[in-house]
């Protein structure tokens, strides 16, 4: 329920966006942008998790972004992005076997608050003047902080990982995205980006020894997203 509620809210803040922007380009009929050089990125949409616990992608978590675009080139540019939001799963009656008759309790369930900072660079495979489809390759860092269903971090509780397993609360992530976007006359943009947020760490829902897949837990993302032009050069049309 809490999830429907969510996607509900998501829906109308994405109907808002989109009349505020249609708005603004039918009062913007003389000004054409030339040059984004700088623009201010603002992203919301959902994260999902993958790992341990649960199957597949699981129900998606909000998340939201915010971050500058530097547009120097017509190919390849770049971008640093924050971007903070929360993963979840869980699996009841969960357990592992290590082969040794040991009662293994991993924890059956999670809910990881994450903030990352990515420095990332987009190549235009298509490149327009009103739109652009773009390949986005970023590296940068994430931290996280897996918790139980009482709200407290799984990282200080040995008994749900195996005899002295301990881990840090940050790791490098790898962000390989594809978005596009399209250009009102006003110099704003609207678009869509999505992909995978490629974490070097298998510790996102506490688990890793005890897990039952092997690899690292990783973070599908997707948002609309509004590019703000913060300096670009514009002409009147005659």
């Amino acid at each position: 329920m809490l999830g429907y509620f969510f996607a509900l809210k998501q829906r109308q803040l994405y109907i808002i966006l989109l009349l505020f922007l249609l708005g603004k380009q039918v009062t913007a009929q003389d000004i054409t942008a030339v040059v984004k050089a700088k623009e201010i990125v603002i992203g919301l949409g959902s994260s999902h998790y993958s790992g341990d616990l649960g199957s597949g992608y699981g129900s998606g978590q909000i998340m939201g972004s915010i971050g500058l675009a530097i547009n120097e080139n017509k190919r390849l540019n770049s971008h640093i992005i924050l971007q903070a939001g929360a993963i979840r799963a869980n699996e009841l009656d969960y357990s592992y076997d290590d082969g040794t008759g040991t009662n293994t309790t991993p924890n059956e369930s999670f809910n990881t608050a994450y903030s990352s900072l990515n420095f990332a660079l987009h190549l235009n495979l298509i490149d327009r003047d009103k739109f652009k489809l773009y390949l986005s390759q970023g590296i940068g860092f994430i931290r996280y902080t897996p918790k139980d269903e009482n709200g407290k971090a799984l990282s200080d509780q040995s008994t749900t990982r195996a005899l002295g397993e301990t881990y840090r609360n940050m790791s490098i992530m790898i962000p390989s995205q594809l978005g596009f976007k399209y250009y009102l006359p006003n110099g704003y943009a609207v678009g869509v980006q999505t992909g995978f947020a490629n974490s070097l760490t298998d510790y996102l829902d506490n688990i890793s020894q005890w897990g039952k897949k092997d690899g690292n837990d990783n973070i599908f993302i997707t948002q609309i997203q509004l590019n703000i032009p913060i300096q670009f050069d514009a002409h009147e049309n005659n």
